[in-house]
C-alpha cells in the first residue's frame, strides 16, 4: 500500500492540499455572455457535448477501478475521489456552455447507438468481471491504472486544445483554460504514479503494455455513441494535424518505463483509426 511516507511516491504532490483545494461549482465564477453574441459553431458544441459526457462517465470508470486492488491504496483511493468530484463539475461546467447557446445538458439528450467492435470486448466488461478477474493479480493492477489514467488525461488535453482552437472564440478560452489547470494536476498524479510503478514491478509493465495493446481511447469511449465517436476521432485525430496529436500522445507513452515505440504506436493507431 502507498502512503503520503512512500519514498517512491511523488512527495510533491499532496494528497490533502488537493483534495481541500478541489474545484468544485463554477457557475458563479462563468461569465459566458459572449456567447450570446458571438455563438460557438455546431462542431465546437458537438466537440463540447462529447467532452461533457466524458467527463460526467466517472462513475463508469471508478466502479471498475474500486473492486480490484486499486481501492486498497488509499493514496490513489484518496485521489481518486477528489478526481471524480473534479471532473463532475467539469462536466457541469461544458453543461454551462452548452446551455448558453439554449442547448440541452447532457443528461437530457439522449445518446444514439454504441459501437459494438468484437476488439473492444475487453474494455465492455462490467465491474463483477473485472473483480473476478482481478482476484490474482494483486497490487500490479494499480501500475495499469495509473498508467491508464495517464494516457487518457494526454488525449484529453489534446482534445481540450483542440476544441480551443475549433472554437476561437475567448469566452470559450477562458473554460479551457480552467479546464487545463483542473486537468493538469489529474495528469501529473497518474503519470508519477504510473512512472514509479513501473519501475517497480516487471509484472506490472507486463500487464500494463498488454492493456495499452487493447485499450480504447478516450476512457469510457466504448459507452459513447459511434457517432459521436467517429466525429471526435475525426476533429481531433484526424488528418495531417490530428496525427500530430496522436504522435504527441505516443511519445509520452514510449517515455514511461517499460514502455517502447510498439506500444505507443498502437495507442496512436487507436487514436487515428
Amino acid at each position: 500500500m502507498t502512503t503520503r511516507d512512500d519514498p517512491r511516491a511523488d512527495l510533491d504532490f499532496d494528497i490533502r492540499e488537493f483534495t481541500k483545494t478541489a474545484q468544485g461549482n463554477w457557475r458563479p465564477d462563468l461569465d459566458l455572455s459572449g456567447f450570446a453574441a458571438a455563438p460557438l459553431g455546431a462542431d465546437a458544441l458537438r466537440l463540447v457535448r462529447h467532452l461533457g459526457r466524458l467527463e460526467s462517465a466517472t462513475m463508469e470508470n471508478l466502479r471498475n477501478l474500486l473492486v480490484t486492488a486499486t481501492h486498497k491504496d488509499t493514496r490513489v483511493t484518496a485521489f481518486l475521489v477528489t478526481w471524480a468530484f473534479e471532473k463532475f463539475w467539469l462536466a457541469d461546467a461544458l453543461d454551462a456552455v452548452l446551455e448558453a447557446h439554449d442547448e440541452p445538458r447532457n443528461r437530457d439528450v439522449p445518446e444514439g447507438a454504441k459501437r459494438h467492435a468484437a476488439s473492444e470486448a475487453t474494455e465492455r466488461r462490467g465491474p463483477i468481471t473485472r473483480a473476478l478477474q482481478a482476484v490474482t493479480v494483486g497490487s500490479p493492477i494499480v501500475a495499469v491504472h495509473t498508467t491508464t489514467g495517464a494516457v487518457d488525461e494526454w488525449v484529453l488535453r489534446e482534445a481540450y486544445d483542440r476544441l480551443d482552437e475549433l472554437g476561437a472564440h475567448p469566452t470559450l478560452t477562458t473554460v479551457v483554460e480552467r479546464a487545463r489547470v483542473v486537468k493538469a494536476r489529474h495528469e501529473r498524479f497518474f503519470a508519477s504514479e504510473a512512472d514509479w510503478r513501473l519501475r517497480d514491478s516487471r509484472r506490472a509493465v507486463k500487464m500494463t503494455r498488454a492493456s495499452l495493446l487493447t485499450a480504447v481511447w478516450p476512457v469510457g469511449a466504448v459507452e459513447r455513441a459511434d457517432s459521436e465517436r467517429t466525429f471526435f476521432d475525426a476533429t481531433v485525430f484526424g488528418g495531417a494535424e490530428g496525427h500530430v496529436r496522436a504522435d504527441r500522445v505516443g511519445a509520452l507513452v514510449a517515455d514511461l518505463p517499460g514502455m517502447d515505440p510498439a506500444v505507443a504506436a498502437a495507442v496512436t493507431r487507436k487514436l487515428t483509426a
